[in-house]
């Protein structure tokens, strides 16, 4: 039940949750594969974490703060407060063994938001190794990770052979490319 919040990303980047309208977008794009408030739960997530590391230049410590109080009464919400008491040098395998790893979405976008706040003092590249490292659903998580990471590191500072790595990258920076444009 994460899907939703592992294809929301792109959407981040021209909806504003803040606005009932987008949220509701949010909600209808959840609904093509998931009839459950906890998926629109974790795909709003996904949106305002983005959008706070890359417009409104919040730092990934801060995540947790930026985004709960725009969340609705949900479990995902609770679970992204129950990893906010821990403490910021809690290993993300700890976090993923203590409180999930699965593909349900309420372990995998609080784990992917919690392992996101790392961007800021350790390498991309680890962080995405850890997420692994954790086990469970680990390409939907660290997918997840990378995207909201990706967000405050900007292109720039994703490492190019992981890039490189991707089946038919020139492809898709080719599209990431128009539609950054179509949005401009």
């Amino acid at each position: 039940m994460n899907g939703s919040a592992m294809r929301i990303a792109p959407l981040a980047f021209h909806l504003d949750p803040r606005l009932e309208q987008d949220r509701q977008v949010v909600r209808d794009v959840c609904r093509i594969t998931h009839h459950n408030e906890e998926a629109y739960a974790g795909a709003l997530t996904i949106v305002i974490a983005i959008r706070a590391l890359a417009f409104d230049q919040t730092s990934p410590m801060d995540l947790f703060q930026a985004v709960v109080p725009h969340l609705p009464d949900s479990r995902v919400r609770d679970r992204i407060q129950a990893l906010s008491a821990l403490g910021d040098d809690t290993p993300i395998a700890a976090v993923a063994s203590e409180f999930g790893s699965s593909g349900y979405v309420v372990d995998s976008v609080p784990l992917a938001l919690y392992a996101a706040r790392s961007v800021a003092t350790v390498s991309f590249e680890e962080v995405l190794r850890s997420v692994i490292e954790a086990g469970g659903d680990t390409d939907t998580i660290a997918s997840m990770t990378g995207q909201i990471g990706g967000a405050w590191l900007g292109v720039s500072q994703i490492p190019r052979e992981l890039i490189d790595m991707l089946p038919h990258s020139t492809f898709i920076e080719r599209v990431t490319d128009q539609f950054a444009s179509a949005l401009s």
